[in-house]
């Protein structure tokens, strides 16, 4: 999870001022030709661009998981795109930050995110269209000319999966025998072509191993969705002001890993090693949260306050509420989950009374709509 750009005091978090995609301006020292302020030739405009590009480029490439988005908070000056990227541009604060889209992910965008502390993990955006294209060429060429000259694409969806599902504890010989396995799916899709059908994973009866489980390729690949979807629930948080907006995330986040302990508890050896993969997820959500927060304490000494205190700590409490829901089949889920929904909101009444505020002012009816839309949709597709 990516630290959050606007901290809970107003302030810039530190990391948007570092790294070589900041410039400074000092104002007192005249800038030199090609500055910004400084009229310029239009070819040596576009040769500082063209230099300019290229360096964006090639760290682009390289340090993209380190970019922070500054567009929404500096919404009226000056964007300029290229490509997935974007050049902020502001002057008057006094420096200038690329950054990529929000939201734009691929398995490598995830694992570098996960390298640095966020809550994913480059599993949940492999893909497996290979499998496809595989089949479709060893129906046409035979097994000899496919396995000898395709490219194989797996070797990344394989070290994936078993690094999600066993924290990464696994050997080559694991990521050989599941290659292997792999290209038993391959042959299972290639016959299933050549009997006339279209190739559908659901028929494959070969299993793969993991972590010593087995699971078919259909049954992983719904793990792969829905560990994808649950785990957006523990990143882009933000923390130290108790509103509906962070009430209703603290509270989605703790639901999210309940409900993959739950999703994974009919499904054996595999299932178990899927719940803890969300688990971990979620506790490094919450590290990067209290980094956060440790770090706003550092300059602001309004979060050092009471209240705000007392609003991080309501926000954690609510999160571990719903984090520790019954589990252990559908009926008690729901029911605990009525019963921790009433305990939230008597949590964030007692912070309300304690400060005098009413419950309109953080907005308590509208997060508990949205709480409860949440965990009814999760109900209505487990």
């Amino acid at each position: 999870m990516s630290m959050p750009t606007i901290l809970p005091s107003g302030q810039l978090h530190p990391d948007a001022l570092k790294g070589p995609f900041v410039k400074y301006i000092n104002s007192s020292t005249p800038a030199t030709k090609g500055e910004p302020g400084v009229k310029v030739s239009g070819d040596a405009m576009a040769e500082r661009w063209k230099a300019e590009e290229k360096r964006v480029n090639e760290y682009w490439r390289e340090h993209r998981d380190e970019a922070i988005d500054l567009t929404p908070q500096l919404g009226s000056n000056r964007v300029d795109s290229y490509d997935s990227k974007t050049i902020v541009e502001n002057k008057g604060m006094g420096f200038i930050i690329e950054t990529i889209q929000p939201g734009v992910f691929t398995a490598e965008d995830a694992n570098k995110s996960a390298a640095s502390g966020g809550a994913t993990h480059g599993f949940f955006y492999r893909e497996t269209d290979f499998l496809f294209s595989a089949a479709q060429e060893y129906t046409a060429l035979g097994e000899n000319e496919v396995f000898r000259h395709r490219n194989i694409n797996d070797v990344n969806f394989v070290r994936d999966t078993l690094d999600f599902f066993t924290d990464g504890d696994y050997t080559q010989a694991d990521v050989n025998r599941m290659q292997d396995q792999m290209t038993a799916v391959v042959r299972e899709l290639a016959q299933q072509i050549k009997d006339g059908g279209s190739p559908d994973l659901s028929k494959v009866k070969t299993t793969l191993t993991v972590g010593g489980g087995e699971v078919s390729i259909s049954q992983l690949l719904e793990m792969q969705k829905t560990g994808r979807e649950l785990s957006e629930s523990f990143s882009g948080m933000t923390s130290g002001s108790l509103t509906g907006h962070n009430i209703e995330a603290f509270a989605e986040m703790g639901i999210a890993k309940s409900l993959g302990n739950y999703y994974g508890s009919d499904k054996g050896t595999i299932g178990q090693m899927f719940s803890k993969g969300i688990d971990r997820l979620y506790e490094k959500g919450m590290v990067q949260l209290e980094k956060a927060d440790a770090w706003v304490k550092t300059v602001s000494y309004a979060a050092g306050t009471s209240s705000n205190r007392d609003a991080v700590k309501t926000e954690r409490n609510i999160a571990d509420l719903f984090s520790k829901l019954n589990t252990g089949n559908k009926s008690g889920l729901v029911q605990s989950f009525s019963s921790t929904l009433t305990q939230a909101r008597a949590m964030v009444q007692q912070y309300c009374s304690q400060y005098n505020l009413p419950t309109s002012h953080v907005g308590l009816a509208g997060a508990t709509a949205g709480i409860e839309k949440f965990f009814q949709a999760w109900i209505n597709k487990l």
